[in-house]
């Protein structure tokens, strides 16, 4: 059932939603009023849901607020359906910059911090080509960082310096789980935790087959 918002109400709740889908990073909770009352924030998510999206409060370099994401269930029939896939280059080259930025300093003591979107230490595309094989090449590495500072996927940092993007904090919590899986599979293919995503993801694949994104509209 829908709720029955006043003209005023209706337009604090617009503009929430415009400021969440379109910032680059998280909007602070007491930016705007339809974020900072329990009502009208609930307002915002059921006009988020109606579009397939997710509202999502997180906390990053000490502020605390929201973005928004795509519904967990829309995620995967969209990436079922190859919508809104990266290319494989692509998809490469942000793995390597998240190993690099994120995955080994954690690993290796500089910083404590869950979050994707690391300050440093930064990469460059002289270092994500050094971590390739001969054929990802800097003519394929050059556009494909291109691309993904484009979708806000990537960022350049002090210096130049590649680093995550704001995009990454639109990731849901089982998102961003698989991510991790992802690099682990990617990095560490032959480990028992490697074995125990693969056996995970097979028993979750011989589930209930998933309504396609067309059977979804209907």
């Amino acid at each position: 059932m829908t709720e029955t918002l006043s003209d005023r109400e209706e337009t604090l709740v617009l503009a929430a939603v415009a400021a969440l889908e379109t910032s680059d990073g998280l909007v602070p909770a007491d930016a705007f009023p339809a974020l900072a009352d329990d009502a009208l924030r609930a307002a915002v998510a059921g006009r988020l849901n109606v579009a397939g999206r997710t509202l999502i409060a997180r906390e990053h370099r000490t502020v605390a607020g929201y973005t928004s994401g795509y519904d967990d269930t829309v995620a995967r029939q969209l990436a079922a359906d190859g919508i809104g896939l990266l290319p494989e280059v692509d998809r490469a080259v942000l793995a390597i910059v998240l190993l690099r930025t994120v995955a080994i300093p954690r690993a290796g003591g500089l910083h404590q911090s869950t979050s994707w979107l690391s300050e440093g230490p930064g990469t460059s595309i002289a270092e994500i080509h050094s971590n390739t094989d001969d054929d990802l090449t800097y003519a394929l590495i050059r556009p494909a960082v291109r691309r993904l500072k484009a979708r806000r996927l990537l960022r350049t940092g002090y210096l130049g310096q590649i680093l995550p993007g704001p995009a990454l904090l639109r990731l849901t919590e089982p998102q961003s789980a698989r991510l991790w899986e992802d690099l682990v599979l990617v990095t560490l293919p032959d480990s028992p935790f490697a074995d125990v995503i693969r056996r995970q993801r097979e028993r979750q694949g011989r589930g209930p087959r998933s309504r396609s994104a067309k059977e979804l509209e209907s």
